[in-house]
């Protein structure tokens, strides 16, 4: 597989089968959005999901109320009410060490993305982080209020040229108006939710599993024996209990992933007919080339080098397309099923397939310069960072 290959030489052994068969399908198409009834599914899934904590939250307080003063009413009560808690739905939240940058200090990178949230149909960002050790960029709504924020990596606006930092605006902006289910307020926490449910009800601790799954007990293991009995019983008590939130959270995976990668890919036209395929293409081949950029950044920073000369090392850089395609089909080796992101390899194949109209609100050398000017102080913050990591 190269750059101009057709992506029907996509090697389909390396790739979960639903994927495979999505990208088949897609191929060659302009995409319109994800279909409205297996969203609606999604989210009828997702109510049902968070009913159950509901429920065991009010059988909780029930018992609670219903004992009056009686401890062991308490005792039973508490116990539905912590895993009520434990599980209860969780809004998107940013990352730890993500900084906000106000229009003030980038009006450059605001302006730009303002611009091409315009192009893609997007609201433009309400505010944008910085985050000094991320290698990606997300376009997110956090917390209640769900206001518009992109989260950028500086790490990965170091590495990017000025074309792939505006695919990078095209693509990460363009999801926000993609119909994703998977970005909504109902079916992360959902998901979120069903995780929690596994873990509190089979996640106990044993010490040790064969292959097979038997609890192993090591001969000079300070564990008894019969701790490991009744944390096996506890573990196939969970799953007995646990087994219709297992199909909801089966069901509801599957519908999501379908969703959440035509989503992408429908993006990823979006932000093409805005910015260009090329600049697109390009800015997923960058997240596919991570280990090959960021060594040689890495490195430089050890050395003592500036974030100006390793800007100037990145732009005169000439990574070959062998080098690309590689990087490429290693990337489809190890994807889960059911994950709702699509390799990137499909990512970029799809589109060069797809002969999208090309736009043209990209991003100039000068604009990407002035963005480097204004954040040189974090880009420089962010080299030493890099340079500490061994």
């Amino acid at each position: 597989m190269n750059l101009s290959s057709p992506p029907g030489e996509v090697r389909a052994d390396l790739l979960p089968r639903d994927a495979m068969r999505r990208f088949h399908r897609l191929r060659g198409r302009r995409l319109d959005r994800p279909r409205t009834a297996a969203t609606l599914v999604s989210l009828a899934l997702s109510a049902v999901v968070h009913a159950v904590t509901a429920a065991v939250l009010a059988a909780g307080v029930l018992i609670v109320v219903g004992w009056g003063g009686n401890v062991i009413g308490w005792l039973c009560g508490s116990v539905p009410i912590a895993i009520a808690i434990w599980t209860r739905p969780r809004t998107v939240r940013l990352p730890d060490g993500a900084e906000e940058v106000t229009r003030a200090e980038a009006p450059a990178l605001f302006e730009a993305a303002d611009r091409i949230a315009g192009a893609v149909g997007a609201a433009p960002p309400a505010a944008i982080h910085l985050h000094d050790r991320l290698y990606r960029c997300a376009h997110l709504r956090p917390g209640l209020r769900r206001r518009p924020v992109l989260l950028v990596g500086l790490p990965l606006l170091l590495t990017l040229t000025p074309r792939e930092r505006a695919g990078m605006l095209g693509a990460e902006l363009a999801r926000d108006v993609s119909g994703d289910p998977g970005r909504g307020l109902l079916v992360p926490s959902a998901l979120a939710t069903v995780g929690e449910w596994r873990h509190a009800l089979t996640g106990m601790r044993v010490d040790g599993y064969r292959d097979f799954g038997d609890p192993l007990v090591e001969a000079n293991s300070a564990v008894k024996g019969g701790r490991m009995a009744s944390q096996a019983i506890g573990k196939v008590t969970g799953w007995i209990l646990v087994w219709p939130l297992f199909l909801a959270e089966f069901a509801l995976r599957r519908l999501v992933s379908a969703q959440s990668q035509h989503a992408v890919y429908y993006a990823d036209q979006v932000a093409a007919r805005a910015v260009s395929s090329r600049a697109v293409v390009e800015y997923v081949d960058a997240l596919v080339m991570a280990e090959s950029r960021l060594t040689p950044v890495m490195a430089a920073a050890r050395r003592g080098e500036t974030a100006d000369e390793i800007r100037r090392a990145v732009l005169s850089r000439d990574a070959g397309p062998g080098l690309v395609a590689a990087r490429r089909e290693k990337s489809l080796a190890g994807q889960a099923a059911w994950q709702a992101e699509p390799p990137m390899a499909l990512r970029a194949s799809l589109l060069e397939s797809a002969g999208v109209e090309e736009g043209s609100a990209g991003l100039g050398s000068g604009e990407s310069d002035r963005i480097d000017a204004e954040l040189s102080r974090r880009l420089a913050r962010a080299v030493r960072e890099l340079s500490r990591i061994t």
